[in-house]
């Protein structure tokens, strides 16, 4: 045909029992102006689509090419071949953005079909471009105001441009569509949350736990957006990052849930002296550093390791009366006092490290005090 067009791939061994479509876009710019009537006129875009459909039918293929102001779209279909639309959303189910994104441009163009756009939208943010997104996906929610995926990833791409009050709203109407939808509570609580609205971010974010209990994302928005709201929902949160550490071991939320128990612990350490010292954690290193001082380092590192995976579901380091027993060391233990051992020893493996336990200052008041005995 004189262009080179993106031929669209094959899409599977199931599919592929019947020929894939043809289907791009060239822009104006790129074609080959020899034997063409000037740029602008009827008679350049008769002969532009005669062009193509000529050469296609030719083939024994039926195709429908339209011709705007910039570009011209070509949908061909062979005899027994597979229907472009569900061709295209084949390529998305299977991964194949790259390929997609380029029929989708064509389709859009031709097509006033909701599904379509919402589907080119979400192709472009997935593929890292969401300013990009923006217009495909307010296209779809013209043309069809009822499709609630569409105003969730309209709202998504407003939220990863910055511009949180329309990701707000688009994500309200999707809630408003669909009142079950976890995952559009979630996107919403987070982004109310991220405006610094925490406390109109909690219901969303409860409802979307409860909507998904099994979603590591909404529960562990929940513990964030009760921590953020400090100091009235702290023991509310630390409880639900204890439940996530608990049910998400091995996921990343289960890490970020741990941190930010060490984190809230930190916080209601010092708030307990008013941020000062803490003698009972300085007394406490003390009596750490005399039962170390027995052992072999392969013995503290045992306790050390032990202390600390107990610490996953957090230590109860203001309240006294909590105690606890470990097996690789005789007695019972305050969560205070565990954090204390586990500082001193984790210093004598590494004594410019950062032990995470926030008793920095009493470890140097205990070093100090050691010394001058």
């Amino acid at each position: 045909m004189g262009d080179n067009p993106r031929r669209t791939p094959p899409l599977n061994a199931s599919m592929t029992t019947r020929q894939a479509p043809e289907i791009f876009q060239i822009p104006l710019d790129d074609l080959d102006p020899a034997g063409l009537p000037p740029r602008g006129t009827a008679e350049f875009e008769q002969a532009v689509i005669g062009r193509y459909a000529l050469d296609y039918a030719a083939r024994g293929w039926q195709a429908v090419v339209a011709v705007d102001d910039a570009f011209v779209r070509v949908v061909a279909v062979p005899e027994r071949g597979v229907e472009p639309k569900a061709y295209v959303l084949g390529l998305l189910q299977n991964g194949f953005l790259e390929d997609a994104l380029p029929v989708l441009e064509a389709l859009d163009g031709m097509l006033d079909d909701a599904e379509i756009a919402y589907s080119h939208g979400l192709c472009l943010s997935e593929l890292g471009r969401p300013a990009e997104a923006v217009a495909p996906l307010q296209r779809a929610v013209e043309l069809d105001p009822t499709h609630a995926n569409a105003f969730i990833a309209l709202g998504v791409a407003f939220a990863r441009t910055g511009r949180a009050d329309e990701a707000a709203n688009a994500l309200r109407d999707a809630v408003k569509l669909e009142p079950e939808n976890a995952f559009a509570k979630r996107n919403l609580a987070a982004v109310l949350m991220r405006s610094g609205r925490a406390a109109e971010a909690l219901p969303f974010f409860r409802q979307a736990a409860s909507l998904a209990p099994a979603d590591p994302g909404a529960q562990l928005g929940l513990a964030q957006c009760l921590e953020a709201l400090w100091p009235s929902h702290v023991k509310e949160a630390a409880e639900q990052y204890k439940a996530v550490v608990k049910r998400f071991p091995d996921h990343q939320a289960g890490e970020m849930a741990e941190e930010a128990l060490t984190r809230i612990g930190h916080e209601e350490m010092r708030a307990a002296v008013d941020g000062g010292l803490r003698m009972d954690a300085v007394m406490y290193m003390q009596a750490a550093f005399d039962r170390f001082a027995k052992l072999d380092q392969a013995k503290v590192g045992q306790i050390v390791m032990e202390i600390a995976l107990l610490g996953r579901n957090g230590l109860e380091i203001n309240k006294p009366a909590v105690r606890y027993t470990l097996e690789n060391l005789d007695g019972e233990f305050s969560g205070l006092a565990l954090l204390a051992y586990m500082h001193v020893g984790f210093r004598m493996f590494d004594p410019k490290g950062d032990a995470g336990t926030g008793l920095d200052r009493e470890y140097e008041a205990a070093v100090k005090m050691r010394r001058e005995r």
